[in-house]
């Protein structure tokens, strides 16, 4: 059995941080929170969420057509690690083709510090603390884990990326079609489930 670090106790235990001092454990995860929903929400409105240090959460676009009126197309979140650190850390990341038409957004740093009661330059710093974390570990050459609630969770295990997003949000990413012929096509296609309750995406490199 795989025991995962998770990043965002390693992030609270380390002394040389403002976390324990400044603020409080409580204000990491209510951060980390807000972070997963920002995330969360720009995916289900096709704009892809640039973390610094970390990567880029975004949507995977593609058509397929199979008949002269009939076209399948595909979106599902995907998710690209840092290319620093795949290429400092030698970790392995899947990049699927994504559209260039999906915008590319980095999180908003005041929304995110209002619904989480905490200051701006304390959102900014927190989030910096727990990309620290993660690179950290990643240096070290640790499975790892980061858990974004309503999202999704982010592992690396043996060196390989592993973004297992929610069920529900996959489900909701997909479906967002409002083409009426589109839509016909879409329901002739296929979808198949991830086999754990956690997931129905999951993108492991090779």
């Amino acid at each position: 059995m795989v025991v995962y670090v998770n990043v965002l106790e390693k992030a609270k235990s380390n002394y040389q941080s403002g976390i324990g001092k400044t603020y409080s454990p409580a204000d990491v995860e209510e951060v980390w929170k807000q972070v997963a929903q920002f995330i969360r929400s720009s995916l289900l409105k096709k704009r892809a969420v640039d973390i610094k240090g970390l990567g880029r959460f975004t949507v995977q676009e593609y058509s397929m057509p199979v008949s002269s009126i009939y076209t399948i197309w595909t979106h599902r979140p995907v998710f690209y690690l840092d290319k620093r650190l795949c290429d400092s850390y030698h970790i392995k990341c899947v990049r699927l083709f994504s559209s260039d038409k999906i915008s590319v957004v980095s999180p908003n740093l005041t929304t995110i510090a209002s619904l989480a009661n905490v200051s701006r330059h304390a959102a900014e710093d927190i989030i910096n603390e727990v990309v620290q974390a993660f690179c950290r570990l990643c240096m070290e050459q640790k499975d790892l884990e980061l858990v974004l609630p309503s999202l999704g969770t982010l592992r690396i295990l043996n060196r390989y990326t592993d973004m297992r997003y929610s069920r529900e949000l996959v489900r909701a990413v997909h479906q967002d079609i409002t083409d009426p012929v589109v839509m016909a096509s879409h329901r002739r296609g296929t979808f198949k489930e991830g086999a754990d309750g956690g997931a129905l995406v999951r993108w492991q490199g090779k």
